[in-house]
């Protein structure tokens, strides 16, 4: 077995904590390898399967159990530029140092388009295919994971969770492949009600499904009086749409006023079928109808549209669940979930910089935490709404919203969702878009639209730009000219 140890560790510790050091744009993370005396690394090349445990399952236990008797060295497992497959259903090692830290195997790769990991079928499906298990009273600290692709191939309930974890970095990852309806692809915090990730730099986070999805289909309401009873095909679509997974629901500002919300699915015609890792085969077609199963009960039917969504379903693409006092830069998720990000209430204190969030999803990113900073978010299609914010404080800086007009006729920027005394110290600043739609409403409370005349208690909004093509000013910042 070689034993050779990392060149350019900077990425792990402290370069990656701060901004100016990291490069921009799409990482490869190719890791260089040089002699040190000081350091662990195990190929998996280096490894051959046994019975049902692949080369990847025999070098990990090699490292666990060199890093189990050696706790203090840092240990590396390292993927070469191919796929590989896991059977084990054995989460990463929590070492004690004897120091109040412990210590786990980090993995590294050639770059998450050129590495990856991925759940062997018929093997026992676990709660994440790369998991990190936060142990009581004691956080791992200054573990790297780079560089690679995690795919659960459709069968575990998330690709990656990473639970107990301090003073480490995340770089260069991409999460895949959840069990359809699963929770999230990838989460960060607890497993516990005492655990936490603190001090995190993570950078060139990626979730998404690789299933294909349909586009660009349109289709109007029908009502009688406050239900809805059918809808209108305007287009079937511009790209074609699962049978499986395509769905509609309604949306817009006028969901204010429904005490109960129209219940509808759609229909698929069958053209062109694909086969995808551990699935059914996923026929596709163009969107031809929808079928009312519950009209519901909305008094403001004018502000009311129908959004199609496509893609293997989960809740969270992103799940934050208790990341507190880290820094992030470059989240991309394309799963097709309820929220591309979800920052649940325990998740504060946090800088977020470069979202990129897209389509198929129902809210882009939800913000129910206390003090996030989001600076340069970019809403890539939204779907009911581009954030949707919970939490007491916290800021938008320079978002920028781009959208297909004609698809997406019901979006809106931003819902408070709060009630409205909730909120102390929340920003919304320098909001712009790069296309408009005469639908389109840049925020909205409880209550519905939220007007340019308005004010809301607690919540700064400056510089807004109106999406509707008026190209107007919303909230506009006050200048003194004295």
């Amino acid at each position: 077995m070689k034993i050779l140890a990392l060149a350019l560790l900077w990425v792990a510790g402290y370069v990656a904590m701060a901004q100016g050091a990291l490069p921009w744009g799409k990482a490869t993370s190719v890791p260089s390898l040089a002699a040190q005396s000081d350091v662990m690394l195990f190929y998996v090349a280096d490894y051959s399967w046994s019975g049902a445990h692949t080369d990847y399952d025999m070098a990990r236990r090699a490292a666990d159990a060199y890093l189990a008797a050696h706790p203090t060295t840092p240990t590396y497992l390292v993927l070469g530029p191919e796929a590989y497959q896991t059977c084990d259903d054995v989460g990463l090692p929590v070492v004690p140092t004897g120091t109040g830290t412990a210590a786990t195997v980090s993995i590294i790769g050639y770059g998450s388009n050129v590495s990856s990991l991925m759940k062997r079928a018929g093997c026992g499906t676990t709660t994440a295919t790369l998991n990190l298990r936060d142990a009581a009273s004691v956080y791992v600290q200054n573990a790297l994971f780079q560089g690679f692709t995690v795919s659960a191939s459709h069968l575990d309930a998330a690709a990656c969770g990473f639970y107990g974890l301090e003073n480490s970095t995340v770089f260069d990852l991409a999460c895949s492949n959840a069990a359809p309806r699963s929770d999230h692809e990838v989460e960060f915090g607890n497993l516990d009600a005492t655990g936490k990730d603190y001090g995190l730099a993570i950078y060139n986070l990626k979730a998404y499904d690789s299933v294909g999805v349909g586009k660009g289909a349109l289709l109007t309401p029908t009502w009688s009086g406050t239900a809805l009873t059918g809808v209108s095909v305007v287009s079937g679509g511009t790209k074609k749409y699962t049978q499986q997974y395509t769905r509609g629901q309604i949306i817009g500002p006028g969901i204010a006023s429904c005490s109960s919300i129209p219940i509808l699915s759609l229909g698929v015609t069958n053209t062109q079928q694909g086969k995808f890792d551990n699935l059914p085969t996923v026929n596709y077609g163009y969107v031809v109808g929808g079928t009312v199963t519950s009209g519901g009960n909305c008094t403001d039917t004018s502000d009311l549209y129908v959004l199609v969504q496509d893609g293997v379903p989960v809740s969270y693409g992103m799940k934050f669940t208790n990341l507190q006092m880290s820094h992030v830069w470059n989240l991309e998720s394309t799963a097709s979930a309820m929220y591309g990000e979800g920052w649940m209430p325990d998740s504060g204190s946090n800088t977020i910089i470069g979202e990129h969030t897209y389509t198929n999803q129902t809210v882009q990113i939800l913000e129910e935490a206390i003090g996030n900073k989001h600076t340069n978010a970019f809403f890539d299609g939204p779907g009911a709404y581009g954030a949707a914010i919970y939490g007491r404080s916290g800021s938008f800086l320079n978002p920028v919203f781009g959208w297909d007009s004609q698809t997406y006729v019901g979006s809106t920027g931003y819902l408070f969702a709060a009630n409205q005394n909730t909120y102390s110290g929340w920003t919304v600043s320098n909001s712009q878009c790069t296309s408009s739609s005469p639908s389109f409403v840049s925020v909205v409370d409880t209550a519905g639209i939220v007007r340019s005349s308005d004010t809301l208690p607690g919540i700064s909004l400056q510089d807004i730009e109106a999406c509707d093509g008026t190209n107007s000013i919303d909230w506009p910042t006050s200048v003194s000219t004295n």
